[in-house]
């Protein structure tokens, strides 16, 4: 299992910006990043749907390109590596997880569905793992001082780990970067970063959209 996963500052703050464009569904995608001896470190975080988030092939066409991009298989109708470095991801990089945003507040479960799409990840990335946000977890986190949570808190994210077929709840394993990210958030969506964060279903419906969100949000 190795030891504390990791999710940094870009890859949450991409995940709270798509949950926050779509308050009415729930929305997935997957993260990006490194895994070392069995513990991942996620950097980044690619959305890929929100209306369609039960649908296997939508997902399916999305982690494709996404594989293209990163320069794992080279298909006509992908992205090739060219354009993923284009797009800022750095060699190297690879798919680290899969998350997910439900569309009850208070399910914070990892659903059959989501279990189907965390295995088509795991299958490609055996140690890859998968969150799921907890809509009162980023509740105590917004209303906090200073960005911290306080140790009572509820964990902003449920942790499952793949163990044999079945995915499991893994508490406590989970580092989630928060300092800061209320007063973030709150800047980038008077910003208006929500409203231009695109994921593969947005930039489908419209080709001209960046579902990469390159440049999206600045690093501090």
């Amino acid at each position: 299992m190795g030891g504390d996963h990791t999710l940094e500052r870009t890859a949450l703050l991409k995940i709270l910006l798509h949950a926050i464009k779509y308050p009415a569904f729930g929305v997935n995608g997957v993260l990006l990043g490194s895994i070392a001896n069995g513990t991942v470190t996620a950097t980044d975080a690619v959305p890929f749907v929100h209306n369609f988030t039960t649908l296997l092939p939508a997902f399916e066409t999305a982690l494709c390109q996404v594989r293209a991009t990163l320069g794992i298989i080279e298909l006509a109708t992908c992205f090739s590596r060219e354009a993923g470095l284009k797009y800022g991801i750095p060699s190297g990089v690879q798919v680290v997880g899969y998350y997910q945003a439900n569309e009850h507040n208070k399910d914070t479960q990892l659903s059959g569905a989501g279990k189907l799409l965390a295995t088509k990840v795991a299958t490609l990335w055996p140690s890859a793992i998968a969150v799921v946000l907890d809509p009162e977890g980023l509740r105590q986190l917004l209303q906090s001082s200073g960005g911290e949570s306080p140790s009572d808190a509820r964990p902003l994210f449920t942790l499952h780990i793949k163990d044999g077929r079945n995915w499991v709840e893994y508490g406590g394993r989970l580092k989630v970067h928060t300092a800061g990210i209320p007063s973030a958030l709150e800047q980038l969506s008077a910003e208006g970063k929500h409203r231009q964060l695109a994921d593969f279903e947005d930039h489908m419906e419209d080709v001209s959209l960046d579902w990469l969100n390159a440049g999206l949000i600045k690093a501090s």
